[in-house]
């Protein structure tokens, strides 16, 4: 946990230098739940469960492919939880609109 918490400072403070016009209003919070859903989403390999659900886009299976998007908002919501030892309304709001803009995000190649 105190490793969670030190990369959720380091997120934080390089997030102050960053432009905040290339996050959505949501992701620019420096609430912990906020921080904690980006580092959460590394963790459980959002980027790899996103190309899946390209994937299975692709190939016609929309309803295993809306399966992966909710099975990695759940994954999400349990390891903020856990990163923040709440159970916050807002974790469930804040990872949802999170996970929702990451599986929109249009795919290159």
């Amino acid at each position: 946990e105190a490793v969670m918490r030190t990369r959720l400072l380091v997120v934080a403070a390089a997030g102050l230098f960053c432009g905040s016009t290339v996050t959505p209003a949501y992701e620019r919070q420096a609430s912990p739940i906020a921080l904690a859903t980006q580092e959460c989403w590394g963790q459980l390999k959002g980027k790899a469960q996103v190309e899946w659900y390209g994937h299975l886009r692709k190939i016609d299976e929309p309803a295993r492919a809306d399966s992966v998007m909710a099975s990695t908002a759940r994954s999400v919501a349990q390891c903020v939880a856990t990163a923040t030892g709440s159970q916050e309304a807002d974790i469930q709001r804040i990872v949802d609109a999170f996970v929702k803009h990451r599986f929109a995000q249009p795919r290159s190649g």
